[in-house]
């Protein structure tokens, strides 16, 4: 497989950033009219839609999971899938055949049944609608097996910016509960692996360190800007902490 991924050494724990202003990129209506109209798009031409992050990020969380998770029965799970392409890739080029993907839009899980429908696809990947805050909806998707692996491509960059009740101030309970609902989510021999624009590789272990551990990076192409190297986006690996 191209875009093959590396693994970068170790996690340091850096500093808690400052909260983004909410955003419309974090309510659930914009979303649900967002794939109301790659719905229609898809019916009338077949483009799937927007690949968050783009295509060469997906390949490399593919790419990740292909090196890292042997079991291609290995229960998946993709938190906030959208039009559910990163399973669909997983499926396809890693043979995965055991996929769940998730979103709270009814739209983004229409729209995703219909592109595994239309690659012949849709008995390896279940979509399904899940509230992934509400504890109750997290058990009734884990079930007592619970998953392998859960993944991420962009969903906690959205929850970062849920507003509260509606006004400019983020939702931090929102956020306080994302890490939570991870845990819930995975066994406890499961990874998570999870891609942000919004945060840094050490922000990211930094928000994720009451619930998670680091136990790897995966490379970006990176830029340097005023003396300092970054990465437009940043993919860090997780397992649930000792303590837990």
């Amino acid at each position: 497989m191209s875009n093959k991924a590396e693994i970068v050494g170790s996690c340091e724990q850096g500093n808690e950033p400052a909260s983004f202003e909410a955003s419309k990129l974090g309510r659930k209506d914009h979303w649900d009219s967002v794939y109301d109209r790659e719905i229609n798009t898809f019916r009338e031409t077949g483009d799937i839609g927007e690949v968050w992050f783009g295509e060469d990020t997906a390949a490399k969380m593919v790419s990740w999971v292909c090196n890292n998770i042997e079991d291609t029965d290995a229960r998946i799970l993709d938190v906030g899938c959208g039009n559910g392409h990163l399973l669909l890739e997983l499926a396809e080029d890693g043979g995965y055949t055991n996929l769940t993907g998730t979103d709270y839009s009814l739209q983004a899980i229409e729209l995703a049944k219909g592109i595994a429908a239309s690659r012949g696809l849709g008995d390896k990947v279940t979509f399904v609608e899940q509230d992934f805050l509400s504890a109750t909806e997290v058990a009734r998707i884990a079930g007592e097996a619970k998953f392998d692996v859960v993944l991420d491509k962009g969903t906690y960059d959205a929850i970062c910016l849920k507003p509260k009740d509606g006004g400019a101030d983020v939702d931090q309970q929102a956020i306080d509960t994302y890490p939570e609902s991870v845990v819930g989510s995975l066994k406890d021999s499961g990874v998570f692996l999870i891609t942000s624009c919004n945060w840094t590789e050490d922000e990211l272990v930094a928000r994720f360190a009451r619930h998670l551990e680091c136990v790897g990076r995966v490379k970006h192409r990176s830029f340097r800007f005023g003396g300092a190297v970054g990465q437009t986006v940043a993919t860090v690996a997780f397992k649930k902490a000792r303590s837990l």
